[in-house]
């Protein structure tokens, strides 16, 4: 009896402690973070001395990076398999996305292109098939999936010669930012040989049916800096040894930009120098056999975004305003310009459409986004106004057409699509037997969406859009996820997720801080959280969650924060800055090492966002924000989930790595810190297909959830 006893407590005991084993993920101890060595490294710039012990990590490709990268997946893997047995959303966001996805075909010149998925054994992204008209079947181009074994490929954008006989398309490898561009026949769907690889940023120029302008990226290691300086003309059936320089602005190390008129004729560059402030343009004869370029602005301040050409006349969106307006001058005579379209006070001018006959405009305001139309000399024809809320999106289009589509869509409202007469502006819902009507999950009442302001510390008020349910009580206890970008004067517009959706309807609250360092307020709300005051982006933030915790939608126990890229680096600083305020962080892509982010791949262009190291006063500026810099070593940071992919080269995953060693290198760090890389992906993350897609949503709502609830 009394072996009996004790065998029985011995078998509870063993149970017991097999069970607190397999739950120690779950549960948040990180006794089993992958071992990350530590090579302490002091360094001294510009009178500041500060700690870097992980440099060792910078060696991306490196084999020991490479292992201790697969530890910290297999951990974090290991991790949110354990949730799943308490927050599973997978299903539910299947469900989801299989009643609000559409697959609507973009007009291009003469025809209708889609992306669409032909399901096989082998088949992972998405082909790209035309249509002859919009009611027509598909007829399958290029299917990308069989180009290389062991990579993902994808069409990532695609452009008809002028009489629509050859179809150049560019192919995104493995996520990288470096693509290739290659071309099919459209009518009979033959391949040609020829492939331009390391074409880098910008648009496919067409020269009539011949041939197309392209930038090139010269870098031999991927993660350097970024190195596309030059304009190359590619004639199709040519050796692309032999394409032949245009332009070349390696001297200045600056940028470029090219593009070409509607019907062909003429060649646009924009050459600006390494602060892209300022800029020559020019412009070249295409109808000529030897064309040459000839410069018609020297010097310019860069403050228009060009629109396009016609009779003349060149349309640009004029940054000389702060809300934007529409301008032309004569490309002759550049001194002669017309406003088209002034500028309306706090109506924010998005963006700019140019069609044969009319100009269609969309504009922000505190109540959400509509359209105006005009005529070519500004007259006004009509306001398409959309619900409070709600965004407006062009969605088919071409320039020689005198009709488009467009839908309305929100955060909790899938995408609904309409008509639009450009002759009159009168518009309907668009009705068509090959496109399946979008089925909202919940009906539009379910969820209130309200945009407000708070006071930032420095008296700024600043834009907020909060959603939950209808009738949520405001006790302090709503799980809570607060959002933000504020970079590069970037407009961040709704858009529908079901992932979101999940989130809300499990009595989750949304915030999205329109902070400085955005567009959303005009360009001087850019300028206000730039260099020096990129400082007020991090405090905005963080007084946005002040804010929230004060209103009682939520508690420092039950809020969250993510964002992507600037957001990922806005999340990182908020978080060491304020830990006690967030009980989640899921920061995504971000750029966490400000000491060296100018070392890197597209750095070279942030220079007038985040401010130059080698100068003493910025360097300064942005050390006191640098994530990976103020990591206490005795400071609890929150439940912390980093994303980054091993192959993105806007935002290299070393600033990740980095991150995440000294976060989860420290007695102190008592709540979970993983990491999470996707491999053979890029800045975007995944790009293969929706399933893989509905996963990662998944897993970050997963995330976000079992600790907020905790």
């Amino acid at each position: 009896m009394i072996y009996s006893f004790i065998f029985a407590r011995k078998t509870n005991f063993m149970k017991f402690l097999l069970l607190f084993l397999l739950l120690l993920p779950v549960a948040g101890f990180t006794q089993n973070y992958p071992e990350t060595k530590k090579e302490p490294l002091t360094l001294t710039r510009h009178n500041i001395t500060y700690n870097d012990d992980y440099a060792w990590l910078e060696d991306m490709r490196g084999e020991e990076v490479n292992n201790w990268v697969d530890s910290q997946n297999k951990l974090y893997n290991s991790h949110i398999n354990g949730l799943s047995a308490s927050v599973y959303p997978l299903p539910l966001l299947t469900k989801y996305s299989n009643q609000t996805s559409y697959r609507l075909p973009h007009k291009k010149r003469t025809y209708y292109y889609s992306l669409v998925r032909y399901y096989g054994k082998e088949v992972q992204t998405p082909s790209l098939a035309y249509r002859k008209n919009i009611n027509g079947n598909n007829i399958m181009l290029v299917n990308p999936n069989f180009f290389y074994n062991g990579k993902t490929v994808n069409i990532i954008d695609y452009s008809p010669s002028i009489n629509s006989e050859i179809l150049a398309y560019k192919l995104m490898i493995d996520g990288s930012d470096q693509y290739e561009i290659r071309f099919t026949t459209i009518k009979s769907g033959r391949k040609y040989d020829d492939v331009i690889k390391n074409a880098k940023f910008g648009n496919i120029a067409w020269k009539g049916d011949e041939g197309i302008f392209y930038k090139k990226n010269s870098n031999t290691s991927q993660f350097a800096l970024d190195s596309t300086y030059h304009v190359y003309y590619h004639k199709l059936g040519t050796d692309v040894k032999n394409d032949g320089l245009v332009f070349d602005v390696s001297g200045i190390e600056g940028q470029v930009s090219t593009f070409t008129s509607y019907d062909g004729t003429k060649l646009f560059i924009g050459a600006f120098d390494k602060t892209e402030s300022i800029a020559d343009y020019y412009y070249a004869d295409l109808t000529k056999e030897k064309f040459e370029l000839v410069k018609f602005l020297d010097n310019a301040r860069v403050n228009f975004d060009m629109i396009g050409y016609y009779d003349n006349k060149f349309y640009i969106d004029s940054r000389q305003s702060n809300w934007g307006d529409v301008e032309y001058f004569d490309l002759e005579n550049p001194s002669i310009k017309k406003v088209v379209v002034p500028q309306y006070q706090n109506q924010l001018l998005v963006g700019s459409y140019l069609f044969k006959d009319r100009i269609l405009c969309k504009y922000k305001n505190t109540d959400g986004n509509y359209f105006m139309l005009f005529d070519r000399n500004g007259k006004f024809i009509k306001k398409i106004q959309t619900p409070k809320g709600m965004d407006v999106v062009l969605s088919s289009y071409d320039y020689a057409d005198t009709e488009a589509i467009f839908y309305v869509t929100s955060h909790t409202i899938p995408p609904i699509l309409f008509t639009l007469n450009l002759e009159d502006g009168a518009y309907d819902r668009f009705v068509n037997p090959t496109y399946a009507k979008t089925t909202a999950p919940f009906p539009p009442e379910y969820f209130v969406t309200n945009t407000t302001t708070y006071t930032s510390r420095d008296g700024v008020e600043v834009p907020i859009t909060i959603i939950h349910k209808k009738d949520i009580v405001l006790d302090g206890t709503n799980p809570t996820l607060l959002e933000a970008y504020g970079g590069f004067g970037t407009v961040t517009q709704p858009s529908y997720d079901v992932g979101l959706i999940y989130f809300l309807s499990n009595g989750g609250v949304y915030a999205y801080a329109e902070v400085r360092g955005g567009g959303e307020k005009g360009r001087k709300w850019h300028t206000e959280g730039t260099a020096l005051k990129k400082i007020n982006t991090i405090n905005d933030f963080i007084d946005a969650a002040e804010f929230l915790i004060s209103q009682k939608y939520t508690s420092p126990d039950r809020l969250g924060i993510t964002g992507g890229s600037q957001g990922g680096l806005l999340v990182g600083a908020a978080m060491v800055k304020r830990p006690d305020l967030f009980k989640v962080a899921i920061p995504k892509v971000g750029v966490y090492d400000m000491a060296k982010f100018n070392n890197y791949t597209v750095a070279r262009f942030h220079l007038d966002e985040y401010g130059d190291p080698d100068v003493e006063e910025e360097f300064t500026a942005m050390m006191d924000y640098s994530p990976y810099h103020n990591i206490k070593e005795d400071v609890n940071y929150p439940a912390t989930l980093i994303i980054t992919s091993d192959n993105d080269d806007r935002v290299p995953p070393v600033h990740s790595y980095k991150f995440a060693a000294k976060l989860q290198n420290r007695a102190a760090q008592i709540n979970p810190v993983y990491l999470k890389t996707r491999r053979n992906a890029g800045h975007y993350g995944v790009t293969t297909n929706n399933e893989e897609h509905l996963q990662e949503e998944s897993e970050v709502y997963s995330f976000l959830l079992y600790y907020l609830k905790k």
